[in-house]
């Protein structure tokens, strides 16, 4: 019922749009609203091509959210590239010259930009923040299907032809965005093209990012609405950094990215909220594959509610001082978001934040090698927040 009242609004409301410059270049880009609202997601045991790690049926509930129209392009990229030193970013959310970007043959220009890391996607995502004073993220994986369903409840588009460039129409490379009809929304390249980041991390505290909507070497069924993906180790092999780089998927030119954005309070009002959000408790244990394991609590002490908070967790040195990199540039750090209200994983942190109430957080973060001294403490800071409406 949800989904047929949506169907109907769209069919007679034209895509609210917006474009947005990014001060001290020649860059623009559009960003497209897209209403809040409920839908069903993911997928069924018994649809064709499902993997076991993608979420039942279940009805999610989001806030509306602004989505860029299609993937970040490699003329942006490259011009957060160029403009790395000019802004202040963590270490390695930037990239770490001499080295060139890994894209081969797929394209430049208005082609998607391809085979950044995690990292580095959401490193772009804080320069244009710097520069225009809004705050843009990367879209949880809630928001990415609800934005490419755009109000349908089937598995997939029912005509890939006209929306995606995958494996039977993409020649085996990228394409230029926006080429492909948008869906009802307005958005474009949401299927196909490359694979792009969500905000969270796969499952568990681990640092584990996943990648939704299917790419130009996707088969068709990889282009289902639920469909998700793991960064995968082999991803790195060809890497000629030693150590591997932060920065680089070698072998991920179907890695890519777009941006959301909330029509909210200015973030400069959001930053001085930040004050009153207190991280408390911090402890740090063993955890697997060389991380520590992270705990801590997390209270608003002021007097609005909160939709969103964005931690960042890392170790400090003998000074107090944060390490955000190890000294053979491997990160230190690592994000969570004890309050964020448009996911739909299980967990306490898709419910608002109210004043005065305290909520616990767990990550693990990776621990830093080849350091002077081998820090036992770790820290921790709001790096973001969003107002409940």
């Amino acid at each position: 019922m949800h989904a047929l009242a949506l169907i109907l609004a769209l069919a007679v409301q034209e895509p609210k749009t917006e474009t947005i410059a990014i001060p001290g270049t020649d860059l623009k880009f559009d960003m497209v609203y897209v209403p809040g609202g409920k839908a069903t997601l993911g997928s069924p045991p018994g649809e064709t091509g499902r993997t076991s790690d993608e979420l039942p049926p279940h009805e999610a509930a989001l806030q509306p959210y602004w989505m860029s129209r299609t993937e970040v392009t490699w003329e942006a990229f490259v011009k957060y590239f160029e403009n790395r030193k000019a802004f202040k970013v963590d270490g390695v959310t930037r990239p770490s010259p001499p080295y060139e970007p890994p894209h081969g043959k797929m394209g430049v220009g208005a082609h998607p930009a391809v085979s950044m890391r995690w990292h580095g996607a959401m490193g772009y995502c804080e320069w244009v923040s710097t520069l225009t004073g809004r705050r843009f993220r990367l879209p949880t994986e809630a928001e990415f299907e609800y934005a490419t369903r755009a109000g349908s409840t089937a598995a997939a588009p029912a005509n890939p032809d006209d929306v995606a460039w995958y494996d039977a129409n993409a020649q085996k490379k990228t394409q230029l965005t926006g080429t492909k009809k948008p869906n009802a929304f307005g958005l474009q390249d949401l299927s196909g093209n490359v694979w792009e980041y969500a905000l969270e991390y796969h499952s568990g505290p681990d640092y584990d990012p996943v990648l939704r909507g299917g790419s130009w070497a996707s088969p068709r069924e990889e282009l289902r609405f639920a469909a998700r993906m793991q960064i995968k180790p082999e991803w790195y092999d060809r890497d000629p950094n030693r150590p591997r780089s932060v920065w680089w998927l070698t072998d991920g030119t179907f890695v890519g990215f777009r941006l959301v954005c909330f029509a909210a309070a200015p973030k400069k009002d959001q930053d001085a909220y930040v004050a009153k959000v207190k991280v408390t408790e911090l402890k740090v244990k063993e955890g697997t594959k060389g991380n520590g394991r992270v705990s801590g609590t997390l209270k608003n002490a002021g007097d609005k509610a909160l939709d969103e908070v964005e931690l960042t967790v890392y170790y400090v040195d003998d000074d107090g001082k944060p390490i955000f990199e190890d000294n053979k540039a491997r990160p230190s750090f690592s994000k969570a978001w004890p309050v964020l209200v448009n996911s739909d994983h299980p967990g306490d942190h898709a419910r608002p934040l109210k004043p005065g109430e305290t909520r616990a957080f767990l990550l693990d973060v990776p621990q830093p090698f080849d350091v002077d001294t081998e820090p036992t403490k770790v820290g921790a800071r709001v790096s973001a927040l969003q107002f409940s409406k």
